[in-house]
């Protein structure tokens, strides 16, 4: 492959816009069945004047149906503010945490459903439980390598290799979603101010100088700039679909660990090949004390000071103190020190792109202080075998040529939009039947 290959820009594909009729999704055509039944009534009970006495109700239907919000259904983004609403009035949008009150055994503090997870440690790695779905997950720390220190070449031989990695995951059954998670944080210059004041004990230097004064001040300066990158990648296996597995093992408990151990020892190997290591299988203290420094971001400084047995947090002080969804504010989350707004990339670029250029929002920081901020940048991936993803782009396919033939029968020309969704899914087909998984 030649240098000009290297420097080729990555296009991804656009989201499709296709639906399920029309390009619109089952929300939007329950709207239009609803806004078609209240015309039909209208016009069966009033004639005519039905039209107008019925036009409030199915112009108001007909009209979010063909409404979109960001790239989502106006009647979707409608059912959320229901919802919403619901669990106001029923008061779940809000947690408070009390110790002293009794609990149940075998509960975690975490808001909604996630209590019920089960956290399973053996030697020293930890196994969660999910018995709502019967699933079970295990994280691991990476080490990987400065992707962007490295000059275009060799970041497009790791882009490769990663992704031969990605598409083993679709030819090994069970493995229900594999997240993987880049944590920034604000951290701690301990190892500097330990290293210094060994120096000035070792050689006998006078701690009061104006020299070492002005290096304290130095420390102090910089240490709210100092951030930490961690990199994590958790599995998630299907229990029901591994059950063969598992009772080849003995079923039960034993028999889900073991399994989790198994699957961590092949992931090892495979991440391996990409060059990139795993620095260590997580314990139930440092899932405990992830999800803990994530609820109060306040709190990391102590947790990273932590040594030795004292290092992570217990599971029983994993979740919140406090947490509220408050009313009016959407898209906004408080638990305890921490103010949390997810923002979800519902599409990737669709002009050129470096590889790497997700890096901005990797290494942002606050825009007018610069410092460090918390922020985490997730990527969620369902692994879908070959015939079931080759299933999923002929049944897109067969959507793309029913819409085509319903343009033509109304005598519209298809769009730019529509030959790009034609494109991505050809190209989609294409490295699936190429090995990309």
């Amino acid at each position: 492959m030649t240098t000009s290959d290297y420097t080729r820009p990555v296009r991804l594909p656009r989201r499709s816009r296709q639906g399920v009729v029309m390009g619109m999704d089952g929300w939007q055509l329950a709207f239009i069945a609803v806004a078609a039944v209240v015309l039909l009534i209208g016009v069966n009970r009033f004639g005519p004047l039905g039209l107008l006495y019925s036009a409030p109700v199915y112009l108001l239907f007909g009209g979010a149906a063909l409404t979109t919000i960001h790239g989502i259904s106006a009647p979707r983004m409608a059912g959320l503010w229901v919802m919403k609403q619901v669990r106001h009035t029923m008061g779940a949008t809000q947690h408070r945490y009390r110790p002293e009150k009794a609990h149940l055994e075998g509960t975690l503090n975490l808001p909604g459903t996630r209590a019920s997870v089960q956290l399973w440690d053996a030697d020293g790695v930890s196994c969660a439980y999910n018995p709502r779905d019967r699933t079970a997950s295990v994280t691991a720390e990476l080490e990987v390598q400065g992707f962007l220190m490295h000059d275009t070449a060799e970041r497009f031989d790791l882009a490769q290799q990663w992704s031969r990695v990605l598409a083993s995951f679709t030819q090994r059954p069970g493995i229900k979603r594999v997240t993987l998670q880049e944590r920034t944080t604000p951290t701690t210059i301990r190892a500097a101010r330990d290293h210094y004041s060994d120096v000035v004990r070792r050689r006998g230097l006078d701690a009061l100088s104006p020299v070492a004064t002005n290096y304290h001040q130095v420390m102090d300066q910089s240490e709210p700039f100092a951030v930490a990158h961690r990199n994590y990648l958790t599995f998630t296996l299907d229990l029901v679909a591994l059950g063969a597995q598992l009772k080849s093992l003995g079923g039960g408990r034993d028999a889900v660990i073991a399994l989790a151990r198994l699957e961590a020892g092949n992931l090892a190997d495979a991440l391996q090949s990409a060059k990139v290591h795993v620095r260590r299988w997580l314990s139930s203290r440092d899932v405990a004390a992830l999800a803990r420094v994530a609820f109060d971001p306040a709190f990391a400084t102590n947790v990273q000071n932590r040594t030795d047995d004292h290092a992570g947090v217990d599971p029983s002080a994993i979740g919140p103190m406090y947490f509220e969804e408050p009313k009016g504010r959407n898209g906004v989350v408080y638990t305890d020190s921490g103010v949390h707004s997810t923002m979800w990339i519902h599409e990737w670029p669709r002009s050129d792109a470096p590889i790497g250029f997700v890096a901005p929002l990797v290494f942002a920081r606050h825009p007018s202080t610069n410092e460090a901020v918390t922020h985490i940048l997730s990527l969620v991936l369902t692994p879908v075998p070959v015939s079931k993803a080759l299933k999923r782009i002929r049944d897109e396919k067969k959507v793309w040529r029913g819409n085509e033939k319903l343009r033509a029968k109304r005598g519209a020309d298809g769009s730019a939009a529509d030959a790009a969704d034609w494109d991505a899914l050809e190209k989609q087909e294409q490295e699936i039947v190429a090995g990309h998984g």
